[in-house]
């Protein structure tokens, strides 16, 4: 077996939650994604066909977004994956914080960031 598919096999397996495939951990791009049913910012899982697409339509939400909630949540959900927008938590405009946002995401799509899975837990 060579390397690259030993790798693969000892990686966990993680379904894209947009084709509902499963892929190697390292295939997968960890995403924000606004649930219109919890209504908030959430974490999502995107293989590599699905991501950009994702990532493109939650720039597009975001670049119009004038609910301060929602640009709060986005702000939060970077908090939550270690990414600290200090004009939000400092209390900017929420104008800026949404530009800022807006950025991140372009930078995620150019892979200057690329937000990981973290650790697994055991099941309860």
């Amino acid at each position: 077996m060579d390397e690259n598919a030993e790798r693969e096999e000892a990686e966990r397996q993680v379904l894209c939650s947009r084709c509902l495939e499963v892929f190697a951990e390292s295939q997968i791009h960890v995403i924000p994604w606004f649930n219109e049913t919890a209504e908030r910012y959430i974490t999502t899982y995107r293989c590599e066909q699905c991501w950009l697409p994702s990532l493109a339509e939650t720039r597009t939400r975001l670049s119009v977004m004038q609910d301060e909630a929602e640009i709060a949540d986005a702000a939060e959900f970077f908090k939550r994956n270690g990414y600290f927008i200090h004009e939000y938590l400092r209390g900017d405009p929420m104008d800026v914080v949404r530009r800022i946002l807006v950025h991140m995401l372009g930078m995620m799509e150019r892979g200057d960031i690329r937000l990981s899975i973290g650790p697994s837990a055991p099941s309860a």
